[in-house]
Protein backbone atom coordinates (compact mmCIF):
# COMPACT_ATOMS: atom_id res chain seq x y z
CA UNK A 1 0.00 0.00 0.00
CA UNK A 2 1.35 3.42 -0.92
CA UNK A 3 -0.05 6.91 -0.61
CA UNK A 4 3.04 8.83 -1.67
CA UNK A 5 1.31 10.04 -4.86
CA UNK A 6 -1.96 10.89 -3.18
CA UNK A 7 -3.03 14.50 -3.50
CA UNK A 8 -3.30 16.50 -0.26
CA UNK A 9 -6.97 17.24 -1.01
CA UNK A 10 -7.83 13.55 -1.19
CA UNK A 11 -5.74 12.78 1.89
CA UNK A 12 -7.42 15.42 4.03
CA UNK A 13 -10.79 14.54 2.54
CA UNK A 14 -10.43 10.97 3.77
CA UNK A 15 -9.27 12.29 7.12
CA UNK A 16 -12.25 14.61 7.55
CA UNK A 17 -14.66 11.86 6.44
CA UNK A 18 -13.27 9.46 9.06
CA UNK A 19 -13.49 12.13 11.78
CA UNK A 20 -17.05 12.93 10.71
CA UNK A 21 -18.03 9.24 10.91
CA UNK A 22 -16.60 9.10 14.44
CA UNK A 23 -18.51 12.26 15.44
CA UNK A 24 -21.78 10.89 14.03
CA UNK A 25 -21.26 7.59 15.84
CA UNK A 26 -20.58 9.43 19.10
CA UNK A 27 -23.72 11.54 18.74
CA UNK A 28 -26.02 8.67 17.79
CA UNK A 29 -24.64 5.85 19.93
CA UNK A 30 -23.37 7.71 22.98
CA UNK A 31 -24.74 11.23 23.43
CA UNK A 32 -28.30 10.46 22.30
CA UNK A 33 -28.37 7.42 24.58
CA UNK A 34 -27.75 9.47 27.70
CA UNK A 35 -23.98 9.19 28.01
CA UNK A 36 -21.57 12.06 27.73
CA UNK A 37 -18.80 9.55 27.21
CA UNK A 38 -18.40 5.79 27.02
CA UNK A 39 -15.45 3.45 26.77
CA UNK A 40 -15.99 2.65 23.12
CA UNK A 41 -15.76 6.22 21.87
CA UNK A 42 -13.23 7.39 24.47
CA UNK A 43 -10.76 4.64 23.59
CA UNK A 44 -11.38 5.02 19.85
CA UNK A 45 -10.52 8.69 20.23
CA UNK A 46 -7.41 8.08 22.33
CA UNK A 47 -6.11 5.11 20.36
CA UNK A 48 -6.74 6.24 16.80
CA UNK A 49 -8.79 9.37 16.12
CA UNK A 50 -6.60 11.87 17.96
CA UNK A 51 -3.08 10.47 17.36
CA UNK A 52 -3.71 9.59 13.70
CA UNK A 53 -6.57 11.65 12.25
CA UNK A 54 -6.50 14.92 14.17
CA UNK A 55 -2.70 14.92 14.24
CA UNK A 56 -2.38 14.30 10.47
CA UNK A 57 -1.76 17.95 9.44
CA UNK A 58 0.74 18.38 12.27
CA UNK A 59 2.58 15.19 11.32
CA UNK A 60 3.04 16.64 7.80
CA UNK A 61 4.15 20.07 9.04
CA UNK A 62 7.68 21.30 8.40
CA UNK A 63 7.81 22.44 12.03
CA UNK A 64 8.72 18.82 12.80
CA UNK A 65 12.22 19.64 11.61
CA UNK A 66 13.06 20.38 15.25
CA UNK A 67 12.68 16.66 15.95
CA UNK A 68 13.25 15.07 12.55
CA UNK A 69 16.18 17.12 11.29
CA UNK A 70 17.50 15.82 7.97
CA UNK A 71 14.85 13.05 7.90
CA UNK A 72 12.04 15.61 7.53
CA UNK A 73 11.38 15.24 3.80
CA UNK A 74 11.43 11.44 3.84
CA UNK A 75 9.09 11.28 6.83
CA UNK A 76 6.60 13.75 5.37
CA UNK A 77 6.58 11.73 2.13
CA UNK A 78 5.77 8.56 4.13
CA UNK A 79 2.92 10.10 6.18
CA UNK A 80 0.16 9.48 3.56
CA UNK A 81 1.07 5.79 3.33
CA UNK A 82 1.10 5.16 7.06
CA UNK A 83 -2.09 7.20 7.42
CA UNK A 84 -3.85 4.81 5.04
CA UNK A 85 -2.54 1.88 7.07
CA UNK A 86 -3.87 3.36 10.31
CA UNK A 87 -7.17 4.19 8.64
CA UNK A 88 -7.53 0.56 7.57
CA UNK A 89 -6.73 -0.52 11.12
CA UNK A 90 -9.32 1.92 12.46
CA UNK A 91 -12.04 0.42 10.28
CA UNK A 92 -10.91 -3.03 11.44
CA UNK A 93 -11.60 -1.90 15.02
CA UNK A 94 -15.09 -0.81 13.99
CA UNK A 95 -15.66 -4.16 12.28
CA UNK A 96 -14.45 -6.06 15.34
CA UNK A 97 -16.85 -4.10 17.52
CA UNK A 98 -19.78 -4.89 15.23
CA UNK A 99 -18.72 -8.51 15.09
CA UNK A 100 -18.73 -8.88 18.88
CA UNK A 101 -21.92 -6.94 19.49
CA UNK A 102 -23.92 -8.85 16.88
CA UNK A 103 -22.81 -12.26 18.05
CA UNK A 104 -22.15 -11.87 21.77
CA UNK A 105 -25.79 -12.47 22.70
CA UNK A 106 -26.01 -15.62 20.54
CA UNK A 107 -23.44 -17.63 22.44
CA UNK A 108 -20.68 -16.89 19.93
CA UNK A 109 -17.48 -18.60 20.91
CA UNK A 110 -18.50 -19.25 24.49
CA UNK A 111 -15.03 -20.58 25.20
CA UNK A 112 -13.45 -17.30 24.09
CA UNK A 113 -15.86 -15.36 26.31
CA UNK A 114 -14.82 -17.52 29.26
CA UNK A 115 -11.15 -16.86 28.51
CA UNK A 116 -11.83 -13.13 28.37
CA UNK A 117 -13.43 -13.38 31.83
CA UNK A 118 -10.21 -14.62 33.45
CA UNK A 119 -8.60 -11.20 33.84
CA UNK A 120 -11.68 -9.41 35.30
CA UNK A 121 -12.27 -12.27 37.73
CA UNK A 122 -8.68 -12.11 38.93
CA UNK A 123 -8.95 -8.35 39.44
CA UNK A 124 -12.16 -8.81 41.44
CA UNK A 125 -10.34 -11.36 43.59
CA UNK A 126 -7.52 -8.86 44.19
CA UNK A 127 -10.01 -6.17 45.24
CA UNK A 128 -11.97 -8.52 47.50
CA UNK A 129 -9.71 -7.74 50.45
CA UNK A 130 -8.76 -4.32 51.76
CA UNK A 131 -6.02 -5.89 53.87
CA UNK A 132 -4.37 -7.63 50.92
CA UNK A 133 -4.46 -4.44 48.83
CA UNK A 134 -2.96 -2.35 51.63
CA UNK A 135 -0.30 -5.00 52.28
CA UNK A 136 0.75 -5.04 48.63
CA UNK A 137 0.72 -1.24 48.48
CA UNK A 138 3.18 -1.28 51.39
CA UNK A 139 5.39 -3.69 49.44
CA UNK A 140 5.23 -1.37 46.41
CA UNK A 141 6.21 1.65 48.51
CA UNK A 142 9.18 -0.19 50.04
CA UNK A 143 10.40 -1.23 46.59
CA UNK A 144 9.99 2.33 45.31
CA UNK A 145 11.95 3.74 48.23
CA UNK A 146 14.78 1.27 47.70
CA UNK A 147 15.33 2.02 44.02
CA UNK A 148 14.74 5.77 44.42
CA UNK A 149 17.28 5.87 47.25
CA UNK A 150 19.82 4.30 44.92
CA UNK A 151 18.86 6.76 42.16
CA UNK A 152 19.05 9.86 44.39
CA UNK A 153 22.37 8.79 45.89
CA UNK A 154 23.86 8.55 42.40
CA UNK A 155 22.17 11.48 40.64
CA UNK A 156 20.81 13.71 43.35
CA UNK A 157 17.18 14.78 43.55
CA UNK A 158 15.75 14.37 40.04
CA UNK A 159 12.71 13.15 38.13
CA UNK A 160 14.12 10.77 35.52
CA UNK A 161 14.84 7.33 36.93
CA UNK A 162 14.12 6.00 33.44
CA UNK A 163 17.19 7.74 31.99
CA UNK A 164 19.32 6.47 34.87
CA UNK A 165 18.30 2.87 34.16
CA UNK A 166 19.33 3.28 30.51
CA UNK A 167 22.78 4.23 31.77
CA UNK A 168 22.66 1.23 34.12
CA UNK A 169 20.85 -1.50 32.14
CA UNK A 170 21.00 -4.07 34.94
CA UNK A 171 18.59 -1.87 36.90
CA UNK A 172 16.16 -1.41 34.00
CA UNK A 173 14.13 -4.62 34.54
CA UNK A 174 14.04 -3.98 38.28
CA UNK A 175 12.63 -0.48 37.81
CA UNK A 176 10.14 -1.80 35.25
CA UNK A 177 8.84 -4.48 37.60
CA UNK A 178 8.48 -1.97 40.44
CA UNK A 179 6.63 0.55 38.27
CA UNK A 180 4.29 -2.11 36.84
CA UNK A 181 3.63 -3.49 40.31
CA UNK A 182 2.89 -0.02 41.68
CA UNK A 183 0.52 0.83 38.81
CA UNK A 184 -1.54 -2.33 39.19
CA UNK A 185 -1.87 -2.08 42.96
CA UNK A 186 -2.55 1.67 42.99
CA UNK A 187 -5.27 1.45 40.33
CA UNK A 188 -7.00 -1.43 42.13
CA UNK A 189 -6.81 0.48 45.42
CA UNK A 190 -8.45 3.47 43.76
CA UNK A 191 -11.21 1.37 42.17
CA UNK A 192 -12.11 -0.23 45.50
CA UNK A 193 -11.97 3.14 47.23
CA UNK A 194 -14.55 4.51 44.78
CA UNK A 195 -17.00 1.86 46.00
CA UNK A 196 -16.10 1.56 49.69
CA UNK A 197 -14.58 4.97 50.56
CA UNK A 198 -11.91 3.26 52.64
CA UNK A 199 -9.42 6.07 53.24
CA UNK A 200 -6.44 3.78 53.67
CA UNK A 201 -6.80 2.74 50.03
CA UNK A 202 -6.90 6.35 48.84
CA UNK A 203 -3.74 7.03 50.86
CA UNK A 204 -2.10 3.98 49.26
CA UNK A 205 -3.02 5.24 45.79
CA UNK A 206 -1.63 8.72 46.42
CA UNK A 207 1.55 7.41 48.04
CA UNK A 208 2.31 5.08 45.14
CA UNK A 209 1.55 7.91 42.72
CA UNK A 210 4.03 10.22 44.43
CA UNK A 211 6.74 7.60 44.12
CA UNK A 212 6.05 7.05 40.42
CA UNK A 213 6.45 10.77 39.71
CA UNK A 214 10.22 10.27 39.98
CA UNK A 215 10.29 7.34 37.57
CA UNK A 216 10.19 9.66 34.54
CA UNK A 217 7.31 8.04 32.63
CA UNK A 218 4.07 10.02 32.55
CA UNK A 219 2.24 7.01 31.18
CA UNK A 220 2.67 5.35 34.58
CA UNK A 221 0.57 8.03 36.25
CA UNK A 222 -2.08 7.99 33.54
CA UNK A 223 -2.34 4.20 33.82
CA UNK A 224 -3.38 4.51 37.49
CA UNK A 225 -6.22 6.97 37.00
CA UNK A 226 -7.43 6.84 33.40
CA UNK A 227 -9.69 3.77 33.53
CA UNK A 228 -11.24 4.71 36.87
CA UNK A 229 -11.84 8.27 35.64
CA UNK A 230 -13.54 7.02 32.47
CA UNK A 231 -15.69 4.64 34.54
CA UNK A 232 -16.68 7.58 36.74
CA UNK A 233 -17.73 9.61 33.69
CA UNK A 234 -19.77 6.66 32.39
CA UNK A 235 -21.44 6.28 35.77
CA UNK A 236 -22.41 9.95 35.82
CA UNK A 237 -23.99 9.57 32.35
CA UNK A 238 -25.55 12.94 31.41
CA UNK A 239 -25.02 14.46 34.86
CA UNK A 240 -21.61 15.74 33.86
CA UNK A 241 -21.01 18.27 31.10
CA UNK A 242 -18.71 17.91 28.15
CA UNK A 243 -17.12 21.22 29.17
CA UNK A 244 -16.24 19.85 32.60
CA UNK A 245 -14.79 16.68 31.11
CA UNK A 246 -12.75 18.79 28.69
CA UNK A 247 -11.47 20.91 31.59
CA UNK A 248 -10.44 17.83 33.58
CA UNK A 249 -8.72 16.34 30.53
CA UNK A 250 -6.94 19.62 29.81
CA UNK A 251 -5.69 19.84 33.38
CA UNK A 252 -4.34 16.29 33.17
CA UNK A 253 -2.53 17.09 29.92
CA UNK A 254 -0.96 20.24 31.37
CA UNK A 255 0.25 18.40 34.48
CA UNK A 256 1.62 15.59 32.33
CA UNK A 257 3.61 17.94 30.13
CA UNK A 258 4.91 19.88 33.11
CA UNK A 259 6.23 16.63 34.54
CA UNK A 260 8.13 16.22 31.28
CA UNK A 261 9.67 19.65 31.86
CA UNK A 262 10.66 18.63 35.37
CA UNK A 263 12.24 15.48 33.97
CA UNK A 264 14.33 17.66 31.65
CA UNK A 265 15.41 19.81 34.59
CA UNK A 266 13.30 22.86 33.66
CA UNK A 267 11.22 24.24 36.53
CA UNK A 268 10.13 27.56 35.01
CA UNK A 269 6.34 27.84 34.58
CA UNK A 270 6.72 30.75 32.16
CA UNK A 271 9.09 28.79 29.97
CA UNK A 272 6.80 25.76 30.14
CA UNK A 273 3.70 27.61 28.93
CA UNK A 274 5.76 29.35 26.28
CA UNK A 275 6.54 26.00 24.65
CA UNK A 276 3.37 24.12 25.60
CA UNK A 277 1.72 24.21 22.15
CA UNK A 278 4.88 23.02 20.44
CA UNK A 279 5.22 20.14 22.91
CA UNK A 280 1.62 19.03 22.32
CA UNK A 281 1.64 19.06 18.52
CA UNK A 282 5.32 18.57 17.67
CA UNK A 283 6.73 16.79 20.69
CA UNK A 284 7.03 13.08 21.42
CA UNK A 285 3.79 12.50 23.30
CA UNK A 286 1.14 12.42 20.56
CA UNK A 287 3.58 11.50 17.82
CA UNK A 288 2.25 8.07 16.80
CA UNK A 289 1.60 8.96 13.16
CA UNK A 290 4.84 10.88 12.72
CA UNK A 291 6.90 8.15 14.42
CA UNK A 292 5.19 5.45 12.33
CA UNK A 293 6.18 7.41 9.22
CA UNK A 294 9.69 7.94 10.59
CA UNK A 295 10.28 4.21 10.99
CA UNK A 296 8.52 3.44 7.69
CA UNK A 297 10.67 5.93 5.77
CA UNK A 298 13.87 4.14 6.86
CA UNK A 299 12.46 0.59 6.77
CA UNK A 300 13.94 -1.82 4.22
CA UNK A 301 10.47 -3.28 3.42
CA UNK A 302 11.44 -6.69 4.76
CA UNK A 303 8.74 -7.79 7.21
CA UNK A 304 9.93 -8.70 10.67
CA UNK A 305 7.96 -11.95 10.66
CA UNK A 306 6.78 -11.86 14.26
CA UNK A 307 10.24 -11.46 15.79
CA UNK A 308 9.22 -8.47 17.94
CA UNK A 309 6.33 -10.52 19.30
CA UNK A 310 8.66 -13.41 20.12
CA UNK A 311 11.03 -10.97 21.80
CA UNK A 312 8.06 -9.74 23.84
CA UNK A 313 7.12 -13.27 24.91
CA UNK A 314 10.73 -13.65 26.10
CA UNK A 315 10.58 -10.38 28.04
CA UNK A 316 11.07 -12.25 31.32
CA UNK A 317 14.71 -12.32 30.13
CA UNK A 318 16.37 -8.88 30.50
CA UNK A 319 17.57 -7.29 27.26
CA UNK A 320 21.16 -7.08 28.48
CA UNK A 321 21.13 -10.88 28.92
CA UNK A 322 19.62 -11.75 25.54
CA UNK A 323 21.10 -10.79 22.17
CA UNK A 324 17.81 -11.70 20.48
CA UNK A 325 15.77 -9.41 22.72
CA UNK A 326 18.36 -6.67 22.54
CA UNK A 327 18.03 -6.79 18.76
CA UNK A 328 14.33 -7.54 18.19
CA UNK A 329 12.50 -5.86 21.07
CA UNK A 330 10.08 -3.29 19.63
CA UNK A 331 11.88 -0.32 21.17
CA UNK A 332 15.25 -1.55 19.90
CA UNK A 333 13.93 -2.22 16.38
CA UNK A 334 12.18 1.13 15.96
CA UNK A 335 15.19 3.01 17.31
CA UNK A 336 17.70 1.12 15.17
CA UNK A 337 15.58 1.38 12.02
CA UNK A 338 15.28 5.15 12.42
CA UNK A 339 19.04 5.44 12.95
CA UNK A 340 19.27 5.76 16.75
CA UNK A 341 21.39 3.80 19.18
CA UNK A 342 18.96 1.40 20.93
CA UNK A 343 21.28 1.28 23.93
CA UNK A 344 20.45 4.88 24.80
CA UNK A 345 17.21 5.54 22.88
CA UNK A 346 13.97 3.94 24.17
CA UNK A 347 12.52 3.65 20.66
CA UNK A 348 9.80 5.35 18.65
CA UNK A 349 6.06 4.82 18.97
CA UNK A 350 4.48 3.66 15.69
CA UNK A 351 0.97 3.61 17.15
CA UNK A 352 -1.26 0.63 17.74
CA UNK A 353 -1.05 -0.65 14.16
CA UNK A 354 2.64 -0.10 13.45
CA UNK A 355 4.06 -3.25 15.04
CA UNK A 356 1.45 -5.49 13.42
CA UNK A 357 2.20 -3.94 10.02
CA UNK A 358 5.98 -4.15 10.24
CA UNK A 359 5.74 -7.82 11.21
CA UNK A 360 3.00 -9.08 8.89
CA UNK A 361 1.96 -6.24 6.57
CA UNK A 362 -1.66 -5.20 6.15
CA UNK A 363 -3.03 -8.51 7.55
CA UNK A 364 -1.14 -7.74 10.76
CA UNK A 365 -2.65 -4.27 11.09
CA UNK A 366 -6.13 -5.64 10.37
CA UNK A 367 -5.72 -8.47 12.89
CA UNK A 368 -4.70 -5.97 15.59
CA UNK A 369 -7.72 -3.82 14.76
CA UNK A 370 -10.16 -6.74 14.89
CA UNK A 371 -8.75 -7.92 18.23
CA UNK A 372 -8.96 -4.45 19.77
CA UNK A 373 -12.48 -3.93 18.40
CA UNK A 374 -13.77 -7.18 19.88
CA UNK A 375 -12.20 -6.53 23.28
CA UNK A 376 -13.13 -2.84 23.37
CA UNK A 377 -16.78 -3.53 22.57
CA UNK A 378 -16.89 -6.23 25.22
CA UNK A 379 -15.37 -3.87 27.80
CA UNK A 380 -17.77 -1.08 26.82
CA UNK A 381 -20.82 -3.30 27.32
CA UNK A 382 -19.53 -4.74 30.60
CA UNK A 383 -18.71 -1.30 32.04
CA UNK A 384 -22.15 0.05 31.20
CA UNK A 385 -23.81 -3.03 32.67
CA UNK A 386 -21.79 -2.82 35.90
CA UNK A 387 -22.50 0.89 36.42
CA UNK A 388 -26.19 0.91 35.44
CA UNK A 389 -27.32 -2.12 37.47
CA UNK A 390 -29.41 -1.89 40.62
CA UNK A 391 -26.19 -1.93 42.66
CA UNK A 392 -23.56 -0.08 40.59
CA UNK A 393 -20.05 -1.41 41.12
CA UNK A 394 -16.96 0.57 40.22
CA UNK A 395 -14.86 -2.48 41.06
CA UNK A 396 -16.78 -4.63 38.57
CA UNK A 397 -16.51 -1.96 35.89
CA UNK A 398 -12.81 -1.38 36.48
CA UNK A 399 -12.02 -5.09 36.48
CA UNK A 400 -13.45 -5.29 32.94
CA UNK A 401 -11.17 -2.49 31.76
CA UNK A 402 -8.09 -4.51 32.76
CA UNK A 403 -8.82 -6.74 29.77
CA UNK A 404 -8.36 -3.77 27.44
CA UNK A 405 -4.96 -3.10 28.97
CA UNK A 406 -3.96 -6.70 28.27
CA UNK A 407 -5.19 -6.48 24.67
CA UNK A 408 -3.32 -3.20 24.12
CA UNK A 409 -0.12 -4.87 25.30
CA UNK A 410 -0.55 -7.55 22.64
CA UNK A 411 -1.07 -4.80 20.05
CA UNK A 412 2.04 -2.86 21.14
CA UNK A 413 4.45 -5.20 22.88
CA UNK A 414 6.80 -2.57 24.33
CA UNK A 415 5.26 -3.16 27.77
CA UNK A 416 4.72 -6.91 27.45
CA UNK A 417 6.74 -7.70 30.56
CA UNK A 418 3.94 -6.01 32.48
CA UNK A 419 1.75 -9.03 31.72
CA UNK A 420 4.15 -11.25 33.64
CA UNK A 421 4.08 -8.82 36.53
CA UNK A 422 0.27 -8.78 36.40
CA UNK A 423 0.13 -12.59 36.42
CA UNK A 424 2.52 -12.68 39.39
CA UNK A 425 0.38 -10.14 41.25
CA UNK A 426 -2.75 -12.20 40.63
CA UNK A 427 -1.01 -15.38 41.82
CA UNK A 428 0.44 -13.72 44.93
CA UNK A 429 -2.92 -12.10 45.69
CA UNK A 430 -4.68 -15.45 45.37
CA UNK A 431 -2.22 -16.89 47.90
CA UNK A 432 -2.72 -13.97 50.30
CA UNK A 433 -6.51 -14.04 50.02
CA UNK A 434 -6.54 -17.82 50.53
CA UNK A 435 -4.37 -17.50 53.63
CA UNK A 436 -6.58 -14.72 54.96
CA UNK A 437 -9.69 -16.81 54.43
CA UNK A 438 -8.04 -19.73 56.23
CA UNK A 439 -6.64 -17.76 59.17
CA UNK A 440 -9.32 -15.08 59.58
CA UNK A 441 -12.52 -16.21 57.84
CA UNK A 442 -14.78 -13.84 59.75
CA UNK A 443 -12.64 -10.80 58.98
CA UNK A 444 -12.58 -11.75 55.31
CA UNK A 445 -16.35 -12.09 55.18
CA UNK A 446 -16.74 -8.71 56.93
CA UNK A 447 -14.46 -6.99 54.40
CA UNK A 448 -16.41 -8.44 51.47
CA UNK A 449 -19.76 -7.45 52.98
CA UNK A 450 -18.59 -3.95 53.81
Amino acid sequence: MTGSNMSPDLLYGLDLAAIALFAISYYRNCYRRGYRIDFWHAELFLLSVFPNMIMLPFARSELNIIVLGRDLDAVIAAVPTVFLITLLGYFAILLGGKFWRLRAGLGFHKTIAQVLDIVPRCSMMLMSSRTVLAFQAAIGLILQLLILSLYFSANGFAFDLRAYTFENPTLRPVALIISNYSIVIASHCLARYMDTKERILLMCTLALTCGLVFFGARGNLAAIYMSVLLCYFVQRRNQISLLRMAAVTGAIVVVGFYLASLRAGSYSMAGFFGTFIDMVFYGNTFSDLRDFAWVYSAWDHVFWGGKTYLAAVLSFVPRFASHFRDTWALGAMTAATAGFDPEVHPGLRPGIFGEGFFNFGLPGAIAVGLMLGIVLRRVDLEVKHALSSAQPSMMQAFSSTMLLGVASTFAVTAGFSGLYTLAAIYLFSWFCVSMQRFLHPRRMIREIVE
